[in-house]
């Protein structure tokens, strides 16, 4: 939806803003200043042009060229945790529907048994395969971090839907190395999910 109207994409707003689907994800560009990629369930990336430098807050941060300070409240205080910040920067009509709090407690409840139970099958391997989908990234980008974050989201998740996020997150880790790898969006079975 565009300002509460449906719309077909590829679209374009009054403001010259483009909306479109680019293997997996929706894109809304507003170049050269914004461009969002968003796969429609666990993956958003934001990226902002040299204009807007200091010139934001929020949970990316200042985009100040420090990255040590940009772990910080809506008052600008140091958060404790990423709860604290997530629960800080809330709008106003975000305050009551979401609650971020059920997800800290999935994790902490997230035993051993579990993630082995996870790692049995070769669901999140996939991130790791040597031969697999993302083989031209990994000498650029460690997918181990991406591995193990696979395992504890999916005591919260669907096996298939985490590995389709976890699979997500790690291709447009890559697509900022100029690997774009999305065989594995068909491949997976990822297609529905990934465009959301």
């Amino acid at each position: 939806q565009v300002n509460g109207s449906h719309v077909s994409i590829p679209f374009v707003t009054g403001l010259s803003t483009k909306i479109f689907s680019q293997e997996g994800f929706l894109v809304i560009d507003s170049s050269p200043d914004i461009q969002i990629r968003y796969n429609g369930f666990n993956v958003i990336k934001i990226t902002i042009g040299e204009r807007l430098q200091n010139k934001v807050c929020g949970l990316c941060g200042n985009f100040n060229g420090d990255p040590t300070d940009d772990y910080a409240t809506l008052r600008g205080k140091p958060a404790l945790s990423s709860v604290v910040l997530a629960q800080s920067w809330k709008t106003n009509g975000m305050q009551k529907s979401c609650n971020e709090l059920q997800y800290s407690q999935y994790a902490a409840s997230c035993d051993n048994v579990q993630i082995q139970e996870l790692q049995s099958d070769s669901y999140c391997l996939k991130l790791t395969d040597m031969k697999g989908f993302f083989q031209p990234c990994y000498g650029l980008l460690d997918p181990l971090p991406f591995y193990e974050s696979c395992f504890l989201d999916g005591c919260y998740n669907h096996k298939k839907v985490q590995l389709c996020g976890s699979l997500a997150a790690y291709g447009e880790a890559c697509r900022t190395f100029g690997i774009l790898g999305t065989e594995w969006i068909e491949k997976e079975n990822c297609c529905k999910r990934a465009r959301g």
